[in-house]
């Protein structure tokens, strides 16, 4: 499994909310933050958007934006109009569409919208290593891999069919991983995308998600990148943002995770999984990193428990 791949698996999106959204006349609405992960895909006409810590701008028809962690906003059609608050939907609550404006007249936007959750066992570690904002413009030839998810996810939440729920989390992932990997160099100049698209760090990236448990010294990480120690260090440092032993780390400690969370293992069976040659020694690092002991850990998260 590749970096990216195994990032999305272990953040699990699920648990979709989607709607169409038309508006008319002079409008604009205020969402509070969402905190979640949220798209959107204009179908026809265009809007302004502006989030909270980014200068405005304008969405086009056939123009995808995605958010890891959805901050508050506005979206209108004219920024000078006073917007309306707004509050989140609860699942319960969720409509298929919803109008703003003026509903006499005839939309000057309409776009299909969605929010979905990450796995809490490891959102907060890793929506750091992704981009906050991806906004794929309609005359990128990326939008054509994402257009038809869109379509089909549309479809899904509007019907009420067998395999649904299953069906959804599976084109979530592949909305998901499309977006992130079609994203243009500029969207993140550090994070996890910077460095697969650097290919020395790539491969050294590929070696750590791979083989998580392989006794990884910065030495042997430099060799699978083909670099010098000193260099290696220097640039994954600058373009991922934190050591190459601390990402190990951090990667080590959230497979362990989802491994005593979901996979019903022991300590020392996770332990062991990822890398540590005694329980001891992980459950020191696990609580370090963490706050809490595993077995803390697992009497907050297991499943059924």
């Amino acid at each position: 499994m590749d970096a990216l791949a195994a990032v999305v698996t272990l953040l699990k999106p699920q648990t979709l909310l989607s709607k169409i959204v038309r508006a008319g006349g002079r409008w604009g609405v205020r969402y509070p933050a969402y905190g979640h992960p949220s798209f959107a895909l204009v179908l026809n006409g265009s809007c302004w958007l502006a989030a909270e810590g980014m200068p405005a701008f304008t969405l086009h028809s056939g123009d995808f934006i995605l958010f890891s962690a959805m901050p508050g906003f506005t979206l209108a059609g004219d920024l000078e109009v006073e917007p309306k608050q707004m509050v989140i939907p609860r699942p319960e609550d969720h409509a298929n569409e919803v109008v703003h404006g003026d509903p006499t007249m005839e939309p000057s936007v309409t776009l299909i919208g969605g929010g979905f959750a990450f796995d809490p066992i490891n959102a907060s570690v890793l929506v750091d290593l992704l981009p906050k904002m991806l906004h794929i413009r309609a005359t990128d030839p990326a939008i054509d891999g994402i257009a038809p998810i869109v379509g089909l996810i549309k479809r899904e939440t509007s019907e009420k069919r067998a395999g649904q729920a299953l069906v959804l989390t599976r084109l979530i992932e592949i909305i998901f991983v499309e977006a992130l990997r079609s994203a243009p160099p500029e969207i993140q100049s550090t994070g996890l995308l910077a460095g697969l698209r650097d290919a020395q760090l790539a491969a050294a990236l590929q070696g750590i998600h791979s083989r998580t448990s392989h006794p990884w010294t910065l030495e042997a990480l430099a060799r699978q990148a083909g670099m010098s120690r000193s260099s290696f260090a220097d640039r994954f440092s600058r373009v991922i943002g934190m050591t190459p032993l601390n990402y190990l780390l951090q990667w080590r400690i959230a497979v362990a995770k989802n491994m005593l969370a979901h996979e019903q293992m022991t300590v020392a069976e996770a332990a062991f999984a990822v890398g540590y040659q005694s329980a001891s020694a992980f459950s020191t690092a696990f609580s370090r990193e963490t706050g809490r002991s595993p077995k803390e850990f697992v009497e907050e998260h297991r499943d059924g428990e």
